[in-house]
């Protein structure tokens, strides 16, 4: 039976101004049809099931960073040092519950044990429990004792990286994570400074695109940041861009920035954490870079101005940041970086998807593309927090949520 999706707009993922009195059919989970209301084509007396709102449609949200089995709380690192793979999978079904609920038709986890992550992307596929599409890459290589180290590969030579790499790989990773500094969730590690040289880094790109594969690198430190641009790492994580003098706080380049955009590299600045631990009252402890917000957002602005390309990553289940928190990296990408509402829903989406490498499938609204669909109250090309109001879900052409009522 066709799907027919019927709103005040569409607004498609690329940029364009949103179709007015909307509709959107959807049959065998690919979309058929983009018109208006009065453009419609259904045969006669055609049976069809519907969804209406005073509102918009809208492509699924992307969400780029998340740790599916960590568990968000101010216990998170006893809880990850502590627990078993069986607990860390009962998190993580519950996690994929969350994103889904919330509009996130597809995720992306940048760390977890490869003995959990990677059943849970089964199950997910074999539709044995909900969630979203998902992207996995397993454990994360870091150093010995590196940031992550206690779900993580543990690799410090280059022969040791890329034999990590490869590992990933055949055991099914999506995409490569690599730790290239030490970061705040991992007490000893120094977000200052580097942990694996440009050598080191350089190797890995090479053998995961050999693979068919792109690096995301975590980097706090600007040090981290420039070997990850000179290497050609494929999406940057944070970019905190932390002075190595701890008497100081930045130590921002424009010219690595302006390289960062002419390499067409990817930015996830996970900027929500600033703001949820500001409302969760964690403010200016939690994370890197939080200790002078104001130039955090003067230092993301410029990067956009210089041609930057930002995705919507979440570090969902680092303390604070949790799986249905998703609305809030676009509301935050409007109110203290301030770029339009428009925007920040193309981050959300149709930038998002061309970092994953999935752009031909989801990111934005088109016929033939996997019906991965948000239709939210209000209009976010207006008000951006109206992506907050979701009410219907739709995940390669299957209905999850209709008119505010989960369906699993």
């Amino acid at each position: 039976m066709k799907l027919v999706l019927k709103a005040d707009r569409l607004i498609d993922g690329t940029g364009a101004e949103p179709i007015s009195n909307a509709a959107l059919v959807a049959e065998d989970g690919r979309i058929t049809q983009i018109t208006t209301q009065d453009q419609l084509q259904l045969a006669p007396g055609e049976k069809v099931d519907e969804i209406s709102v005073s509102g918009s449609i809208m492509p699924g949200y992307i969400e780029m960073h998340s740790h599916m089995h960590c568990s968000s709380e101010l216990d998170a690192y006893r809880q990850i040092t502590t627990e078993s793979n069986e607990i860390f999978t009962m998190r993580s079904v519950k996690a994929m519950r969350a994103a889904l609920s919330s509009g996130v038709t597809t995720m992306r986890d940048l760390g977890a044990r490869n003995e959990v992550a990677f059943p849970i992307k089964q199950a997910i596929e074999d539709g044995i429990i909900a969630g979203p599409r998902l992207i996995v890459t397993g454990t994360p290589i870091t150093t010995t004792g590196g940031h992550c180290n206690m779900f993580g590969t543990e690799a410090n030579t280059e022969e040791e990286v890329v034999a990590a790499v490869r590992q990933q790989f055949k055991l099914g990773a999506g995409y490569i994570k690599v730790m290239s500094t030490g970061g705040a969730f991992t007490p000893g590690t120094n977000v200052r400074a580097a942990q694996y040289p440009v050598s080191t880094l350089k190797a890995a790109v090479k053998d995961a695109e050999r693979l068919n594969l792109r690096v995301a690198a975590h980097c706090h430190a600007a040090a981290g940041v420039r070997n990850c641009v000179e290497a050609g790492v494929h999406n940057l994580i944070h970019s905190s861009w932390l002075h190595d003098d701890p008497t100081k706080l930045y130590d921002y380049d424009t010219g690595v920035a302006d390289e960062m955009a002419a390499k067409g590299i990817f930015v996830d600045p996970t900027l929500a954490l600033i703001h949820l631990n500001e409302l969760r009252g964690r403010a200016r402890e939690g994370g890197a870079g939080m200790q002078d917000p104001v130039r955090r957002f003067e230092i993301l602005r410029d990067m956009w101005d210089r041609g930057v390309k930002f995705v919507t990553g979440m570090d969902s289940g680092m303390v604070n940041a949790h799986f249905d928190d998703f609305a809030y990296i676009p509301q935050v990408m409007v109110e203290r970086m301030g770029i339009t509402p428009m925007e920040a829903i193309v981050c959300s989406t149709k930038t998002s998807a061309e970092c994953l490498g999935l752009e031909a499938e989801i990111g934005t609204l088109e016929v033939g593309k996997s019906a991965d669909i948000v239709m939210v109250e209000g209009n976010p090309a207006a008000d951006i927090k109206a992506m907050h109001n979701v009410d219907s879900i739709i995940r390669q052409g299957e209905v999850v949520k209709r008119q505010g009522e989960l369906l699993f």
